[in-house]
């Protein structure tokens, strides 16, 4: 790493490190990205959700995940720190891959339950908030981070064999330390694959993932049990409003931002609201027949639930007219939203 002297006027060199001569050992590495991921996800261009560390993927072994998180398409990521490099790294992240494939939802909200020591509740708000979704959509996929301060060859040969082969997302990001003056300066830098081409099969992966689970509509509504929810996604298709067949889900914009979404279960809708306005939790609770209003995301927005025809007229009756012109409060969509 270099570092830029103004006064005079060149390029000084800072001096490289390694993570033993400093002292630092993975689970401190480890301890820095859970205390500040935004951080990190930044410098290596993702946007992930820590669900915990530590975390025992199968009761059947003793090894725990270094990081567990999921991304905003509800993909569940495995991370593996190593401190020097270990050729044994990525068959760890692998087998760990293959055994969180086999969990339920739930279990993710419960692992972020008692990582972070929250309710169960708040746990899924947080979850679902993230990926845009009800907690159903995570965990259909599976794909994997592999930090470390250098990377055997071999694991390079097989991550591009299985990557390019297999389609198995892996990506290695190699960490160099440098020290100046008593502070310590990482850098994180991706080795494989190339980035431009991780950006380009991350693009390819969401349009792949938007097919499933239903071909179109008409199949979607076979698995929705209340007639109102079904009416309220046919009036929506019917009125050219913005969905999410993948998620089965209908999006309202106001303001040209994305204000609300409604996922369609099949025994009533998930409504949430992006931002807020005055008096909205009680809005919707004189509406509705039993809404259930909670706030979510650090009280910036609303979660609650439609379950007669009477509930879906309301709520579209006051989106289409009551808050046509209502400024809402932020976060805006870029946010939360993921899409």
């Amino acid at each position: 790493m270099l570092r830029i002297d103004r006064t005079g006027k060149k390029l000084v060199r800072l001096t490289k490190s390694t993570f033993a001569d400093a002292d630092h050992w993975e689970r401190d590495l480890q301890a820095m990205i859970c205390t500040d991921p935004d951080s990190f996800c930044e410098e290596i261009g993702e946007n992930l959700w820590v669900i915990g560390q530590e975390v025992r993927p199968s009761e059947a072994v003793p090894d725990r995940i270094d990081i567990l998180a999921t991304d905003e398409d509800g993909t569940t990521v495995v991370i593996e720190l190593k401190r020097g490099a270990h050729k044994l790294q990525m068959l760890q992240a692998i087998s760990y891959a293959g055994m969180i494939s086999k969990w339920p939802s739930d279990r993710f909200v419960q692992t972020l339950a008692t990582n972070y020591k929250k309710s169960y509740d708040d746990a899924r708000a947080e979850i679902e908030e993230h990926v845009g979704s009800d907690v159903s959509a995570i965990n259909q996929d599976q794909r994997i981070i592999l930090v470390a301060e250098d990377f055997d060859p071999a694991l390079l040969i097989a991550a591009e064999w299985l990557h390019e082969i297999f389609e198995v997302d892996i990506r290695c990001y190699r960490l160099a330390l440098s020290q100046e003056g008593g502070n310590d300066y990482l850098t994180c830098t991706c080795v494989y694959p190339p980035i431009e081409i991780a950006a380009l099969t991350r693009g390819s992966e969401k349009i792949d993932r938007t097919s499933a689970p239903w071909k179109d509509w008409d199949e979607a509504l076979k698995a929705i049990e209340n007639p109102a929810v079904a009416a309220f996604i046919r009036a929506a298709l019917a009125s050219n409003q913005e969905t999410r067949l993948y998620r089965r889900q209908v999006m309202y914009r106001i303001g040209g931002k994305r204000r609300f979404w409604v996922t369609c279960r099949p025994a009533f809708g998930y409504v949430w609201q992006l931002g807020r306005f005055d008096s909205d939790e009680q809005l919707w609770k004189t509406l509705l027949s039993t809404p259930n209003v909670k706030e979510v995301n650090d009280k910036r927005g609303l979660r609650f639930y439609l379950r007669t025809a009477a509930d879906f007229d309301a709520f579209n009756r006051a989106v289409a007219q009551d808050l046509a012109s209502t400024e809402f409060s932020e976060p805006d969509e870029e946010e939360v939203d993921g899409a």
